[in-house]
């Protein structure tokens, strides 16, 4: 099996290094560092005529553009490696839990501010008086109580220490780039809203529910969500029969898929899919399609079959009939199909597994890929693409990159009682699916929050892989 990295080796050679060299301190050098790529990243963004990072309302929403060169993509890591261990080691182990209280309390006030729907009552330019703002929030509240200014002030101003509104003069408020975000983009504000009310929620519960319930179970309604949310449905499950909370989660899910980290682009440009010709494509879990109509749309002989539950396979297909070129929807089928069973389509060259398995527990993860086994066996040659995080191991990316995805695994474990693995983990679980199973690659492009596996099945008690070995 050949490992393909475009991420781990090179961010950990990349990283930003606390042991001092020549003699300077590790307060030095950090700074040094910081110094040398934001100098790459602001030369870069003056070159090509782009906004440079800014507070100001009209600050851009990302440092750099999506097609932004790699190793300018790679400088910008490494400032905010740099920058976030030059914060730590200048505060100090003592100062660590003080430290603490003002994340806890930018979630307090962004949930606050949400409910008030400060955000958008703030004028696009501009400011507003507190005194006005009060009077404004206190209008459309719900309650007839008003809310007072001096509270208004404290959490406006607690915010503003994330950079979240500015007060350019006195006692008056007016948005920074980041509250200007919020409150022009919904979906936005939905990803905001997810993880105050739910995300945070459920995170402080995640001892609760080790001392409630057998701490070894893999069960999908015993987790820190089932504690705080009061119920004994599995989350997705619960999710159906709330509607306002299943909109919520919808506009947080499309947030999220235009974040760098899970960008379609990643499984568009990183796999060799014009090598396949006019091949048969399996998205399985593949929700209304936005996956395989990106793939579509940059390979043209490619086909599709998109599986989900009837519901979502159907609104897929009408969202397809009446948005999409013929030459695009020609290729997508939609089918209802529930991958807990098993695969209706055999001989398919390609079976597409992405952000799938990290919601399911080992166990039944595991059924989900024997599941694709009789129909994998139905074409030498046919691949399962898994696409997902591989856990790197400690230190092995900078700092930076690892919290997030060190947040991404214990919220699997929170909602789902499941998590996200390393490569010894994901090797495990394919044995467990069926002995047969060979990782071939594992290609890692950079900045994504995500891995493609390569997985054949072996015939005859022969190789069928026709890639990198």
């Amino acid at each position: 099996m050949s490992r393909q990295l475009e991420t781990s080796a090179e961010n950990a050679a990349a990283a930003p290094q606390s042991v001092a060299t020549s003699g300077s301190s590790p307060l030095e050098e950090l700074a040094r560092n910081c110094t040398k790529n934001a100098i790459v990243v602001g030369q870069y963004l003056s070159a090509h005529g782009l906004p440079q990072p800014s507070h100001e309302p009209d600050g851009p929403s990302s440092t750099l553009p999506p097609d932004a060169p790699v190793d300018v993509k790679r400088a910008r890591q490494s400032l905010m490696d740099a920058a976030l261990q030059l914060f730590q080691l200048a505060t100090g182990p003592r100062e660590f839990v003080p430290n603490l209280a003002p994340g806890y309390q930018y979630v307090a006030c962004l949930t606050w501010l949400l409910r008030f729907d400060i955000f958008r009552l703030v004028p696009a330019s501009g400011t507003i008086s507190y005194r006005d703002l009060a009077a404004a929030a206190s209008k459309q509240a719900s309650r007839a109580a008003a809310i007072p200014e001096g509270r208004l002030k404290s959490i406006v101003r607690m915010a503003m220490t994330a950079a979240l509104f500015r007060e350019p003069e006195p006692d008056r408020v007016g948005h920074s780039a980041t509250s200007a975000l919020l409150a022009r983009d919904a979906d936005v504000r939905a990803l905001a809203s997810n993880l105050c009310t739910s995300s945070a929620p459920i995170a402080l519960c995640m001892t609760a529910a080790h001392d409630r319930f057998n701490p070894a179970s893999l069960a999908k309604n015993e987790t820190a969500f089932n504690v705080a949310f009061g119920t004994e449905l599995p989350f997705f499950d619960w999710l159906a029969q709330n509607p306002a909370e299943r909109e919520k989660f919808a506009g947080y899910m499309r947030t999220l898929t235009k974040s760098e980290g899970v960008d379609e682009k990643h499984l568009v440009d990183g796999y060799p899919w014009g090598d396949l010709g006019s091949a048969l494509v399996v998205d399985v879990g593949g929700s209304t399609g936005h996956t395989a109509i990106a793939l579509a749309k940059a390979y043209p002989t490619l086909r599709f079959i998109i599986q989900d539950l009837p519901d979502n396979a159907a609104a897929g297909r009408r969202a397809a009939e009446t948005t999409l070129p013929a030459d695009i929807s020609s290729r997508l089928t939609f089918q209802g199909h529930d991958f807990t069973r098993p695969q209706p389509v055999a001989g398919a060259d390609v079976y597409l597994l992405r952000m799938i398995l990290h919601d399911w527990p080992d166990h039944l993860a595991i059924d989900i890929v024997r599941n694709l086994v009789p129909a994998l066996a139905g074409k030498r040659g046919a691949k399962l693409l898994i696409m997902d995080t591989v856990l790197p191991a400690p230190g092995q990316v900078p700092a930076s990159v690892e919290r997030i995805v060190r947040v991404r695994d214990l919220t699997m474990l929170q909602v789902f009682n499941s998590h996200e693995r390393d490569l010894g983990q994901w090797m495990e679980l394919l044995a467990e699916a069926d002995g047969r199973l060979r990782l071939r690659r594992v290609v890692e492009p950079f900045g994504s929050a995500m891995a493609l596996l390569e997985v054949e099945l072996e015939l005859d008690g022969a190789s069928t892989s026709t890639g990198d070995v």
